[in-house]
């Protein structure tokens, strides 16, 4: 990866994925919140089912905070905001103390945030803070080859979790374009040539992907899986 060591790359990959999976989830836990307080009590249930996790829960107020705040738990925002935290602290000298800093602001406010009675409002500095991330990122990150790794970290984890629930297949296809563009620009043998030609098949007809969910989220998460030989 020229400049950028594979360890380097991994981290940044990973950085970029774990901020994107807090951000894109957060908006989408707050839809479903919504729908728990206000028709369907279960609809978490339908929720947790499109992220693969078990439902331990048992009812849609201890899923709210537990999905938002246990710690111990992988699959909650705030393990995504720690690995994406311990990410970004290794890769400090690549993407800079700013980058980091809004990292930790936004982790910092999420914490606060547990002992909110309303956690959408208590919540919406830490979406500003991701965004503020990502703008960093672009407007600071020197390394031009760093930033699109963590670009492609970010539109790796989007597209998994617009398959998931369903996204609109125009949306989707926005942001398989904006992969495909950052793949343009990384080196020959980065991306998994067997694992993108499954995307390009499947996105080629509407909606198609559906019917092939369960290989086309193996495709995209072994995406930049080192090739093997035949």
């Amino acid at each position: 990866m020229g400049t950028i060591t594979i360890e380097y790359s991994s981290n940044l990959y990973w950085l970029g994925r774990y901020v994107e999976r807090a951000y894109t989830t957060l908006n989408t836990f707050f839809n479903y919140c919504d729908i728990s307080l206000d028709k369907d009590k279960n609809s978490y249930k339908e929720f947790l089912d499109k992220l693969d996790i078990e439902d331990k829960y048992g009812d849609y107020k201890r899923f709210i905070h537990g999905y938002l705040y246990d710690g111990a738990d992988c699959f909650t925002v705030s393990s995504s905001l720690r690995f994406a935290h311990d990410n970004a602290l290794v890769c400090r000298n690549v993407i800079g103390s700013e980058a980091l800093a809004y990292i930790q602001l936004a982790a910092d406010a999420f914490h606060a945030s547990s002992k909110e009675k309303n956690p959408r409002l208590s919540l919406m500095p830490v979406i500003d803070y991701l965004l503020a991330f990502w703008g960093s990122i672009d407007d600071k990150l020197a390394s031009g080859e760093a930033r699109t790794i963590v670009k492609c970290g970010k539109l790796v984890e989007r597209l998994d979790l617009y398959f998931r629930f369903s996204y609109d297949h125009k949306l989707i296809n926005s942001e398989y374009e904006k992969l495909c563009y950052l793949l343009s620009r990384v080196r020959k043998g980065f991306c998994n040539a067997r694992h993108l030609a499954v995307l390009v098949e499947v996105l080629a007809i509407e909606e198609s992907y559906k019917a092939r969910l369960d290989e086309v989220l193996d495709s995209l998460s072994r995406l930049f899986e080192e090739e093997r030989a035949a």
